[in-house]
């Protein structure tokens, strides 16, 4: 609460009206017992503005930078070295699906073999079919010559035409086999080797990153070509270990980001503090952090310490000169003066007085 009065002003010991930092030197500190020495009058007249010392909390915080991630994340390589990227299918910010194909290398006329390859396979399936469709039929021809034929056919004749017939066709069957397996084989190799000139998404995600002027390079197998990130709500990281101290299980904390999309204030809790080793973890406890992109960086309000219903004063009311801290007065002559008071936490915005004022003691401003 404050008050403005007027007072005369009155001219006294220049280490008080200068500044506290000479008043050693002028000898008006603390403890020094000289008078203090009225100048003259003067008829201007001074207006002071009053604080009124009262019970207050008093908190001492500082900013912690992290950085927002999202739970899912894929780094993505060319599996294969030495081949020329071909086609690049995203960009940076496009939405992707998982199986979608992001890029692919050089392959020549490979995709052309495999469709020769797959209809030869397809056909020598069919063949099979056929032969056993056939054989029922000369199968069945044989019996009905051998009962209903014009000419006599013996048993002996019979089983051999039979046997002729199954050793024709399991030969065909055979060789039709060994044909599909080594084409089977040699399909699986070259669809083995498309799916390493091609890389894929595993996860629906967002492109995140990706390497400047890819198409047409050189594939590197140690190169990380881009990067996927996954489209739900992510983490807020952060590797200052030291300030692991002043987090508590549940409890919120107040997050600002200052730009970007998802510029603004949220609240946040530690997440699996248990597993806190290199870095801390936090998740968003209430506000809307849908449309945060991933690299965000942000900042958490940590309080270091804090001292609630205690007597303060705003942090540009107390004064300190060689160590020891002071206040200005204007005692009941109206003459401004210096009053010494013992003090604990110095807060961002108050500082608490543990000696030297009662609650309700008016002090100057400024």
């Amino acid at each position: 609460m404050t008050r403005n009065k007027k007072f005369k002003r009155w001219g006294i010991c220049a280490g008080i009206v200068v500044s506290l930092s000479t008043m050693s030197i002028l000898g008006c500190g603390k403890n020094n017992d000289e008078p203090l020495i009225i100048v003259q009058n003067s008829d201007d007249e001074l207006v002071y503005d009053y604080i009124n010392c009262t019970r207050d909390d008093v908190y001492l915080t500082t900013g912690m930078k992290c950085t927002y991630k999202k739970n899912g994340e894929l780094e993505v390589y060319f599996p294969v070295s030495g081949k020329i990227v071909d086609k690049v299918y995203v960009k940076k910010g496009d939405e992707v699906k998982k199986g979608d194909v992001l890029a692919e290398l050089s392959t020549g006329n490979l995709e052309t073999q495999i469709a020769q390859l797959e209809y030869k396979i397809k056909n020598n399936e069919l063949q099979l079919g056929y032969i056993d469709e056939q054989e029922e039929i000369d199968v069945q021809r044989v019996w009905v010559n051998y009962s209903y034929g014009s000419y006599p056919m013996s048993a002996e004749d019979r089983d051999k035409q039979l046997e002729n017939i199954y050793k024709r066709n399991n030969d065909s069957r055979t060789s039709i086999n060994d044909t599909l397996e080594f084409d089977r084989l040699k399909l699986a190799q070259l669809k083995n080797e498309l799916a390493q000139s091609r890389v894929y998404a595993t996860f629906d995600g967002v492109v995140y990153n990706i390497t400047d002027n890819l198409e047409g390079s050189t594939s590197n197998i140690d190169q990380i070509v881009m990067t996927i990130v996954d489209n739900s709500e992510g983490y807020f990281d952060s590797d200052l270990t030291q300030y692991a101290q002043y987090f508590k299980e549940g409890e919120a904390l107040s997050l600002s980001i200052g730009y970007g999309p998802a510029s603004g204030t949220y609240e946040v809790v530690p997440d699996n503090m248990a597993g806190w080793e290199d870095n801390l973890r936090f998740v968003v406890y209430s506000g809307d952090i849908g449309n945060c992109e991933a690299g965000t960086t942000a900042t958490i309000t940590v309080t270091l310490d804090k001292r609630e219903n205690v007597l303060a004063l705003p942090y540009g009311c107390v004064h300190e000169a060689a160590g020891e801290y002071y206040v200005y007065i204007v005692n009941e002559e109206g003459i401004r003066e210096v009053k010494w008071i013992e003090i604990g936490l110095v807060g961002n915005e108050m500082i608490e007085v543990t000696g030297g004022l009662e609650e309700g003691e008016k002090v100057i401003r400024r």
